[in-house]
């Protein structure tokens, strides 16, 4: 729903079934690439085929992340300031200064091309200029850069388009992602329950949020590893240590390697492999 809204926005339509296909695949992308950095590009990709330019494409992309992102890097800091004991744990807080440095780096990154646009595409300008000097991009750098640019001013506009003119679907957006992520947090507290754990609701969701938020700029592909490390650390005081492994396996399960699963046999079917491969490589025409 999230992704109709966004697409409304910026006067296209496309189909509620291939608006879950796009997210699916998506999905299963992000979950198999370093810090999910693959999903998005195939998001774009997806989008492109039904008529959406890249510039409007990627802004799309970008908001849809960005509200999802806001809501964990707003929340995941307050809670852990009520909550000093969630990060007790000396990986952990090396974990959060990890990503809040990070997540500094991105915002800054993002207010800079936002709202420094010229000064941006003459950093981008300078930097096309050196890769001119090297062998391997020279020819290719010039034709780039006009394409980059030409993708940073459309993004712009729509970005600018869609916050100005479509409050309203920014508001719908910002409901839609939070069903979204109440249904996802629910997922831990019913399979504790069946579990015979007497928890409540609302810790599970404190710790969800301290764990997504620490998850994000994890290099491993989906936080594999990491996440069940973080999740152990901040779910063992409220499971027992004898069930908090098979806790961990289900939820993760259902969470995560369900729709990376579907998501990959929708790849297959609908895309090919051989097909993803070159949509994720960098391209002249990109």
């Amino acid at each position: 729903m999230r992704l109709k809204v966004l697409t409304k926005a910026v006067g296209v339509r496309i189909p509620f079934v291939y608006g879950i296909k796009a997210i699916l695949s998506c999905t299963f992308l992000a979950n198999i690439t370093p810090s999910s950095a693959g999903g998005e590009p195939l998001l774009v990709y997806m989008l492109n085929q039904k008529g959406v330019t890249f510039g409007k494409a990627t802004a799309i992309a970008f908001l849809r992340t960005m509200i999802t992102m806001a809501f964990f890097a707003i929340g995941g800091p307050i809670i852990i300031y009520f909550h000093h004991e969630l990060l007790s744990n000396i990986g952990l807080k090396m974990v959060f200064d990890y990503v809040a440095i990070f997540f500094a780096v991105t915002v800054i990154s993002f207010i800079y091309l936002y709202f420094a646009p010229r000064s941006a595409k003459g950093v981008l300008d300078s930097m096309f200029n050196c890769f001119e000097k090297f062998k391997l991009f020279r020819g290719r750098a010039s034709k780039l850069k006009h394409n980059l640019l030409h993708v940073v001013d459309e993004f712009k506009s729509s970005l600018k388009e869609f916050l100005q003119d479509g409050r309203w679907r920014l508001i719908l957006v910002v409901f839609y992602t939070i069903l979204m992520i109440a249904a996802q947090f629910l997922v831990a507290p019913m399979i504790l329950k069946g579990m015979g754990c007497d928890v409540r609701i609302l810790s599970t969701f404190i710790i969800q949020g301290v764990l997504n938020f620490l998850l994000y700029y994890v290099p491993t592909p989906g936080g594999s590893g990491v996440s069940e490390g973080v999740g152990y650390a901040l779910f063992s005081p409220l499971v027992s240590s004898h069930i908090i492994g098979i806790f961990l396996v289900i939820w993760k399960f259902l969470t995560n390697y369900v729709w990376t699963i579907i998501g990959g046999l929708i790849i297959v079917k609908s895309i090919g492999i051989k097909q993803l491969e070159d949509i994720t490589k960098v391209k002249d025409g990109v």
